[in-house]
């Protein structure tokens, strides 16, 4: 059968009208005979005037198109009428035709006209069963047009299912699969199943809703072949020789007399989809699963959360307090250096020495603000130090620092004596700023220590593979419980005087130096911190300052950018005592409109800032980049140098707060840099 059974939309309709044109024989199956009410209905389902008579010439059957073209009596039994009375409007025609079957002869079509209007048939005989025969009588002129719709519509039917994604199947009443597209003969490719029993057994279907295995009654072509309709049920199957997953359709075909003459049967392959959906929903679970047992988890853990915090925020605070500690301690030389500066004015060698030490406790203080920038950012404690050091010569460095602060408690409470052990060529490898700062931590905690008065001793000497410096008091000493906790950050027994940041600090210090801080104190005699740091017999640092001739300077016109009015004036001045021609300004657009007014004599060197009211430095550092890519361009910043080499792209120097004036002219010059004293 092929898909034109299906623009019919019966089979047995395209079975009958086969028989009237003459495409059944004697080959066909014979049809029980004891079932009148099947043959007449099949007799119903041709598309032509037909009648079945006995081989003795009674007639059997008649449908309703017979009853108007034939002689039929409607109240006499249709056994009692004979096809000579019967068949009485076809002539002679009929009676040759009927005597022919019935000797024995095929099936047999003439053309004859019938009627008043003269309207041509064709008359066709043949043997349907060993005792019947059957006459249709059909009009000629419809014939053809009927093949071309029939023939249309097959070729139609063809290529909707070619098209079909899906597998689409027809089934007759007897559950044989009558069509298939190729999707469908795809499925089983070792055996195409001809019956909906077979593709039942093939499939070994489970219903997904159930998660039960489906019986041959409850599969959807068996429903639809008792009348139920099935839509988008999931099915597990076994197709392509894995399991898969179809969404199955199936629906009866019914005919004009409401019978059902078959089923049409579609399945979708929706595998992907439903692995998809069964993951997602597997996925939702797993997520409501954890959110309930971050809820059961949530409360414990409130309590905990909250003291943490409240712990965090005091150890934050605490810090705050160091350093504002260490801040002072750094500004309180400088302001008794500054003091001093105009009391001895007039001494040339008195203003060096104070200006030098200014110098010293900026640095300080620069070494403890990049000790804090590590801490924010969570860097790792640095390796090693950078420059050669002179423990002595830092030594003596820090008691004049705290000069002030000696001479202070000894007024106010006891006298403090130093006693000086400085050896010589006691030298080491680090940063002199944060080595500077971890001492003057020692040596303030050591005053601290003697509130009646005391010795302070401090000595320097190399002992082994160490250089050491060992700092000494006279004053209440620790317990052994204190000494263990001493290094401990935030632990301090100053109360709330103390940050619990100094010993922690220094120790800190040594750790990044690849050395060590140890205590050796006794209660109310006195403590003692000893600093040990790697020992280096390399040349030690110069210490006076050599007498050299001072370079050529080639005087340049400068751009500085600086929105800080002490630090841009500053700035100017020291440019301008080497010979610049200087230009200032604290703003971006003040930094653009001078260089478009001076365009036709473009600035040597522009010197920026990073933090500006009105943009980022390092966006004019591009402006200049592009716009006059001949001016070199320097950034001066008071955050910590970042390590990324693409942050600092066009700038061709960057220099940390505060300045040295000897770095900068450097750089103006475009000779070697002077190695920091601070951070590198």
């Amino acid at each position: 059968m092929n898909a034109a059974s299906a623009s019919t939309g019966s089979p047995i309709a395209r079975y009958s009208y086969e028989m009237a044109e003459g495409m059944i024989t004697n080959d066909a199956a014979p049809a029980d005979r004891s079932d009148l009410a099947r043959l007449t209905a099949l007799l119903n389902a041709l598309p032509a005037a037909a009648a079945l008579f006995r081989r003795d010439g009674t007639l059997y059957a008649v449908n309703e198109q017979g009853r108007d073209c034939f002689v039929v009596d409607p109240l006499a039994p249709l056994p009692s009428q004979r096809w000579s009375v019967v068949l009485f409007p076809l002539g002679d025609i009929a009676t040759e035709l009927m005597r022919g079957v019935v000797a024995g002869g095929a099936a047999t079509t003439r053309a004859m006209t019938m009627g008043r209007d003269g309207r041509s048939v064709l008359v066709r005989t043949a043997p349907f069963e060993d005792d019947l025969v059957l006459l249709t009588v059909i009009d000629a002129v419809d014939r053809e047009p009927h093949r071309s719709v029939t023939d249309r519509s097959d070729r139609e039917l063809s290529a909707v299912l070619g098209l079909t994604p899906a597998a689409v199947r027809f089934v007759d009443v007897s559950g044989q699969i009558v069509q298939a597209n190729d999707v469908a003969t795809r499925d089983h490719p070792s055996r195409c199943p001809t019956s909906v029993r077979e593709l039942w057994e093939l499939d070994a279907p489970h219903d997904v809703a159930t998660n039960r295995p489906l019986s041959f009654l409850d599969a959807p072509a068996m429903r639809a072949l008792a009348g139920h309709t099935t839509r988008g049920q999931l099915i597990d199957v076994r197709r392509l020789g894995a399991p898969r997953v179809i969404e199955a359709y199936a629906a009866p075909v019914w005919n004009d007399q409401q019978e059902i003459t078959g089923v049409v049967l579609i399945d979708g392959d929706v595998t992907e989809r439903e692995q998809l959906r069964r993951q997602l929903r597997d996925d939702e679970k797993r997520e409501l699963q954890r959110q309930a047992q971050v809820s059961l988890e949530q409360e414990p853990l409130e309590p905990l959360v909250e003291a943490r915090s409240r712990a965090l925020m005091a150890a934050v605070g605490q810090l705050a307090a160091g350093v504002i500690h260490d801040v002072n301690n750094a500004l309180n030389p400088i302001m008794a250096a500054a003091y001093l500066l105009r009391h001895y004015a007039e001494s040339p060698d008195a203003v060096r020495d104070y200006a030098d030490r200014i110098q010293k406790a900026a640095e300080t203080g620069a070494a403890m603000a990049s000790r804090v920038g590590r801490f924010i950012r969570q860097e790792p404690v640095h390796v090693g130090g950078d420059e050669p050091l002179d423990l002595s010569v830092l030594t003596n460095e820090v008691l004049d620092l705290t000069e002030p602060m000696r001479l202070s408690r000894s007024r106010e409470r006891g006298e403090v004596v130093i006693d000086r052990q400085l050896g010589a060529a006691v030298h080491s490898r680090g940063l002199p700023g944060e080595v500077r700062a971890a001492l003057l931590n020692l040596v303030q905690n050591a005053i601290d220590a003697m509130p009646t008065g005391g010795t302070l001793t401090l000595r320097t000497f190399v002992e082994g593979a160490d250089a050491c410096v060992a700092v000494r008091d006279t004053g209440v000493g620790m317990s052994a419980d204190v000494r263990e906790r001493a290094f401990e950050p935030f632990f301090t027994t100053k109360g709330a005087k103390g940050s619990g940041l100094g010993l922690a600090e220094v120790y800190g210090i040594a750790r990044r130096h690849r050395g060590t801080a140890i205590i050796s104190s006794v209660p109310e005699r006195g403590t003692e911190v000893t600093l040990r740091l790697p020992f280096h017999g390399d040349a030690p640092p110069n210490t006076v300052a050599e007498i050299v001739a001072p370079p050529a300077i080639v005087p340049r016109h400068i751009l500085v950018v600086e929105d800080h009015d002490d630090g841009r004036e500053f700035l100017r001045r020291i440019l301008r005592a080497d010979g610049h021609t200087v230009d200032a300004v604290s703003t971006c657009a003040d930094a653009r409109d001078r260089l478009a007014a001076d365009r036709p004599v473009p600035y040597d060197v522009i010197l920026t800032d990073v933090g500006l009211p009105d943009g980022s430095g390092w966006d004019l550092v591009q402006h200049v980049r592009t716009g006059y890519p001949s001016v070199r361009i320097g950034v001066i910043t008071g955050w910590e140098a970042n390590d990324d080499p693409g942050s600092t792209a066009g700038a061709e120097f960057v220099m940390r707060k505060p300045l040295r004036a000897a770095e900068l002219q450097a750089h103006i010059a475009r000779r070697t840099t002077p190695a920091s004293t601070t951070e590198p």
